[in-house]
């Protein structure tokens, strides 16, 4: 197959990848059961310095990028860019919807953190599968991984104790959501990895 067409099947697989994300973020937010282990340490800094929280998301994803551009450029490509927009961008439309759907309080505040991480996980590894660039956040756990020698979730779960260490120490706001993140994602990413290596993957390289 044409190498462009490759291609153009990647960025679809990313592009849809970083939606499901977007997805399973919104039944952590519309929980209001903690934050991801990410948005914990943002919300601290947040907190400390009284930058807003999304323009404090922009400065330290700009100070992680600055990491992996001087120690671990393996994996940033164009496709990084999409990851930057496209969560953000499906976060708030799916917010509404779940909001609108107006479940009982029992389910929105235990259901949806579980339902939420399993996209989440899903959408990692749906995108990862193709090995054709990865976000932010994603690229500093592999790079970990890689480092160490170990699987994807011994990074994940370095960085997110990181991340909620930092944050709890700085005031950040956490909870159930983002107990259960930190536990289970990077199990759940390791184990649907090989699975879409098996088919994503092989359908994207056709």
């Amino acid at each position: 197959m044409d190498s462009k067409m490759v291609k153009l099947k990647k960025y679809l697989i990313v592009t849809i990848g970083q939606i499901i994300i977007g997805t399973g973020c919104a039944f952590l937010v519309t929980s209001g059961m903690g934050n991801d282990p990410m948005g914990v340490m943002v919300s601290g800094f947040s907190n400390l310095t009284g930058i807003p929280f999304g323009t404090m998301t922009n400065i330290v994803s700009a100070v992680l990028f600055a990491v992996l551009m001087v120690f671990y450029r393996k994996r940033l490509a164009l496709s990084t860019v999409i990851t930057v927009f496209a969560i953000g961008w499906t976060i708030d439309p799916v917010c509404v919807l779940l909001n609108a759907i107006n479940a009982s309080t029992f389910i929105t505040s235990y259901i949806y953190p579980i339902v939420g991480c399993v996209i989440i996980a899903t959408g990692v590894a749906f995108y990862l599968s193709i090995d054709f660039g990865a976000s932010i956040t994603d690229n500093v756990i592999l790079m970990i991984s890689d480092l160490a020698k170990k699987p994807y979730s011994f990074g994940c779960y370095t960085l997110y104790a990181i991340y909620v260490t930092i944050g709890i120490l700085t005031g950040g706001v956490w909870g159930y959501a983002t107990i259960l993140a930190l536990t289970i994602s990077g199990k759940l990413i390791d184990a649907m990895l090989p699975v879409f290596t098996r088919t994503v993957a092989v359908w994207a390289n056709k």
